[in-house]
């Protein structure tokens, strides 16, 4: 086993690991069973064996576990396929996992919740509610940060080691560079989220505030500065406050402030085949824990997930609001949500890759149906998660 860590000296360098801290890979697409180059187990009158499904996927992608939670209307199905980690520990109903950007659809949520309390509107500008973080001109709005087309930087899938030099703030730059330097040598640090914010704003917007779609992790750094500024509670006392307890969960949390490492540990490929890194706690790219701090169980994803599509933590308006995909998206992606047409109905949810861990969740607003897929592995290969979904769901 390798235990090195899985990236450069300098953390803002390394786009694939850092960056999958939150990226779209499995967002906004419109899969069908026929692309999951599975082996599907389901002929006319034969029952549906998800499991096979889950370990020829496991084992075709290469992942040392995975785990799947499937709800349809025959009740609830969960099984694992591998190990949690590389020296055999089981993948159990509690074990949690690193959701990675399946947080955003949760922030949004609270954003939405929010605006039903009256703290913000959708079309408040993020440089009034949060001053002195995002240059005003031009003014983006709550909104644009939600769905995406405020055309802020993405700065942990595209930032770049020049990025610290160019900070206008000597003290900023100094925190930048003594960060640097701590995560060279090996310690657990997290940037703060304004500091991952002013590195984006040494760059240019993508486009013209509103004129495009361009995702970006930055948006959900803002977006949970937002709410804090808004409400005065963390994004962590909001999660706690407004869906852990309502939905009665147990085993989700968000980092910061846990920074304990889950049970599913995340690996990236090695140098040689059969190797993995270790990268499950690898925190310097969660800032405030926006962009996708969240840790949680199959089980409890999905039972949040679910409230979400159906309304429960969501007022139906702004439930509309959050499943109303964006022109500039191609219409597949919202208020923190991505469709996915899978071959039985239209559902909803969002994908993660963060830390080693790549993650799916989704669910349909008019039924009982929804899925969480997770694989304990980071790879350039397409694990092909919503074509899993679709097989576990419509097969």
């Amino acid at each position: 086993m390798n235990q090195r860590r899985g990236r450069v000296a300098t953390w803002f360098a390394v786009t694939l690991l850092v960056s999958s801290a939150c990226t779209t890979t499995e967002t906004g697409v419109r899969p069908r069973a026929t692309d999951s180059g599975a082996t599907t187990a389901t002929t006319s009158g034969e029952p549906l064996d998800r499991q096979a499904l889950l370990d020829h996927s496991r084992e075709k992608y290469g992942s040392p576990g995975a785990l799947a939670v499937v709800n349809d209307v025959d009740g609830q199905w969960f099984d694992a396929s591998g190990e949690a980690d590389l020296v055999g520990t089981e993948i159990g109903l509690t074990t949690r996992f690193r959701i990675g950007s399946i947080t955003k659809p949760i922030v949004a949520a609270l954003v939405l919740d929010a605006v039903a309390d009256g703290d913000i509107s959708l079309d408040d500008i993020v440089s009034d509610l949060v001053p002195g973080d995002l240059r005003a001109d031009p003014p983006i709005s709550v909104r644009m940060l939600l769905d995406h087309t405020s055309g802020v930087f993405d700065q942990l899938n595209e930032g770049s080691p020049a990025d610290i030099e160019r900070l206008p703030d000597p003290e900023m730059k100094t925190e930048a560079r003594s960060l640097a330097r701590q995560y060279a040598d090996g310690e657990q640090v997290i940037a703060p989220d304004r500091l991952l914010v002013a590195l984006a704003e040494t760059h240019d917007r993508y486009f013209p505030p509103g004129s495009g779609y361009h995702y970006s992790n930055t948006n959900y750094q803002l977006a949970a500065m937002v709410l804090e500024a808004a409400t005065g509670a963390s994004l962590a006392d909001l999660m706690r406050e407004r869906i852990v307890q309502p939905l009665d969960l147990e085993h989700t949390t968000v980092t910061p402030p846990d920074t304990e490492p889950p049970g599913l540990r995340g690996y990236t490929p090695g140098r040689r085949d059969g190797m993995f890194n270790d990268i499950t706690n690898d925190l310097i790219g969660f800032g405030n824990g926006g962009n996708g701090g969240v840790i949680s169980t199959g089980e409890e994803l999905l039972t949040i997930i679910r409230a979400i599509v159906s309304g429960r933590l969501v007022r139906p308006d702004l439930l509309t609001e959050m499943t109303t995909m964006t022109p500039e998206s191609n219409s597949t992606y919202g208020l923190g949500l991505a469709r996915y047409d899978l071959s039985c109905g239209t559902f909803f949810g969002h994908g993660g890759s963060v830390n080693g861990t790549v993650s799916l969740a989704l669910a349909d607003a008019s039924t009982n149906r929804g899925a969480v897929i997770a694989f304990n592995l980071v790879s350039p290969t397409d694990p092909k998660l919503p074509a899993l979904a679709d097989d576990l769901l419509c097969g």
